[in-house]
């Protein structure tokens, strides 16, 4: 016989994690290279298509892409009226704030104001054209990992803005955030402000500003490039503090193959993979026609767009297996036997030149054999 209470109590839990206060973090990989890629494949694949009769069978584009995170973003503000939305977008080493701007922080500051579906388009194509322009007209070298985005350094940028909005909130910051000497500091790029008119409106007296229990933090990591095996022990760290603070961080990796054995494009992102299995969030990996024709824009939507207290009623993708084999951090080759850094913990196939470890410099010792473990 079921307990009345019991069951009563569950259905009011259930109810208050449904009301709180959503604060959404997407993070989008503009990696010029990385959708250089993606462009150059799709109009290979195109050309031979068309000249078939046929449609495009993918890879997406950055400007296909760009139009579904649009759309999954009016639907998280039209969905929880009382949400807050901040996009990141990250593209070689540099990383920015695309929405909310800080050059409009006057528009935060009206309490009648909402983000419009126009507003969000332009502020993100903005932005990442922005971005784009600062990256493709540096004057600095190179560097070797040009490919791929620094999506570790995104993440924690991702995580500091959450931390910093939930402190305030539950400090009673919504009169505060007023303060000039608050919002001249440059580094919140607008966002805190966003505080004046999110996350105020709920008048349930259970979830007030001040409880920590009053929000559903989360982050949405969109990546096109592969990993940087150098960042692997920064964005391991990531997750941790994620985990740490019930932020559930989703991944969407969008590769630029077409064919699953194609060993030349990664078809996965292991980090992304990880991050996801720690913090219980939910990964997806569309390929092919799936990033085509409306249908990434149908995935974000159907994977990503409930919030994380609704989840559990939801038939949502879920990883049956992920891989935590040991990889090189200068190759990214799965290894079995490897250098290991006493200091930093970083894993080489082979000694590092110079014995030094390229992630921290610490002075590598030299190898005995017969201490040799297998990994």
């Amino acid at each position: 016989m079921s307990n009345p209470l019991k069951s009563k109590r569950t259905k009011n839990s259930t109810i208050q994690k449904a009301n709180r206060n959503s604060l959404a973090v997407i993070v989008l990989d503009a990696s010029p290279l990385a959708w250089g890629e993606h462009d150059v494949k799709r109009k290979a694949l195109d050309r031979a298509r068309q000249a078939a009769g046929k449609s495009s069978m993918g890879p997406a584009i950055l400007e296909e892409v760009l139009q579904s995170v649009v759309a999954l973003c009016n639907c998280v503000v039209s969905l929880e009226r009382s949400s807050a939305l901040i996009i990141l977008a990250v593209a070689n080493n540099e990383c920015a704030t695309v929405f909310p701007r800080k050059d409009q922080l006057a528009q935060w500051m009206v309490g009648s104001y909402t983000p419009n579906t126009q507003h969000i388009s332009e502020l993100l194509i903005t932005g990442v054209a922005e971005l784009l322009t600062r990256v493709v007209t540096n004057d600095k070298p190179l560097d070797p990992d040009s490919r791929q985005a620094a999506m570790a350094a995104a993440f924690s940028s991702a995580l500091c803005l959450l931390n910093r909005m939930m402190v305030v909130a539950r400090a009673g910051g919504i009169s505060a955030l007023q303060q000039p000497h608050y919002l001249e500091r440059a580094e919140d790029e607008g966002v805190v402000a966003m505080m004046e008119t999110s996350g105020n409106r709920n008048n349930n007296s259970s979830l007030n500003a001040n409880s920590k229990s009053a929000w559903s933090p989360r982050i949405l990591l969109i990546q096109a490039s592969e990993d940087r095996a150098r960042d692997y022990n920064a964005f391991m760290n990531c997750a941790f503090a994620a985990k740490k603070e019930n932020i559930t961080v989703d991944g969407c990796f969008l590769t630029a193959s077409t064919n699953p054995k194609d060993a030349t494009t990664s078809s996965s992102s292991r980090f992304l993979e990880q991050v996801c299995d720690l913090t219980g969030g939910v990964y997806s990996a569309p390929s092919g026609m799936a990033q085509v024709g409306g249908a990434l824009t149908q995935v974000l939507l159907s994977v990503f767009l409930a919030p994380v207290p609704c989840r559990a009623i939801l038939n949502l993708p879920a990883l049956n297996k992920v891989d935590f084999r040991a990889r090189c951090f200068e190759t990214g080759a799965t290894v079995d036997q490897a250098y290991v850094c006493n200091l930093c913990l970083s894993i080489f196939r082979n000694r590092p030149s110079g014995s030094y470890c390229p992630t921290c410099q610490a002075k590598i010792a030299a190898a005995d054999p017969s201490r040799r473990k297998s990994i």
